[in-house]
């Protein structure tokens, strides 16, 4: 989805998506079998304990897209997750209903909001979200802790992160659970986790200095 309003429909599918409880979890996720890179999907989510393949389309889904979206999650070991603005005919919603397909729609008035509209919105967001990264407590931080949070700042997704720290997903979850409660990082996708991380990092340096 590299077209400019492939970008903003990706940003507000994600986005919704988090506000619905998923967490985000790799992003433009490669299918690799063999060696060979076989197939793309758009992103990875987990909600539950489920894992999703999802697939984000800017205009309304055919029975094609679900042919897709099905067969890359099977691949993944994963269920399918459309996000898009509707169904392109009557059928394609029976399609997807019978093979179990979730499906997200977004609200159509949210293609009309203008660049500009949007931009600001992202702004403000983005003073929001920093305002609250700049408020923690980085100072009793372990050098463990900081460890991995150096992993996480230089990893592309949780997977390297675990291999970095020679750790599973589990103990894993466990470290991300212990800075929780330290108030350095929030819950939210592998890319917010890696942004919180960098910040941290950065005031740490600061503090010491």
């Amino acid at each position: 989805m590299a077209s400019r309003k492939g970008f903003w429909t990706e940003t507000l599918a994600f986005y919704v998506l988090e506000s619905m409880g998923f967490e985000l979890v790799s992003y433009r996720h490669r299918i690799v079998k063999d060696g060979v890179e076989v197939a793309e999907v758009d992103a990875l989510a987990r909600k539950s304990g489920e894992l999703y393949a999802v697939e984000v389309k800017s205009g309304r889904i055919s029975t094609t897209d679900i042919r897709q979206a099905v067969a890359n999650a099977q691949l993944l070991g994963a269920k399918p997750l459309i996000v898009a603005r509707g169904f392109s005919d009557k059928s394609a919603e029976v399609y997807a209903r019978e093979l179990g397909v979730e499906v997200v729609l977004l609200p159509d008035y949210l293609h009309f909001v203008s660049t500009e509209e949007l931009l600001q919105l992202l702004e403000d967001a983005l003073i929001r979200t920093i305002d609250r990264l700049l408020d923690r407590n980085i100072e009793s931080l372990s050098e463990e802790e900081l460890r991995v949070l150096r992993e996480i700042a230089s990893s592309r997704d949780a997977d390297e992160a675990c291999r970095r720290l020679g750790v599973d997903s589990r103990s894993f979850s466990q470290l991300l659970g212990s800075l929780r409660e330290k108030g350095v990082i929030s819950g939210g996708s592998f890319e917010k986790l890696r942004v919180q991380a960098r910040i941290a990092l950065i005031l740490r340096r600061l503090v010491a200095t």
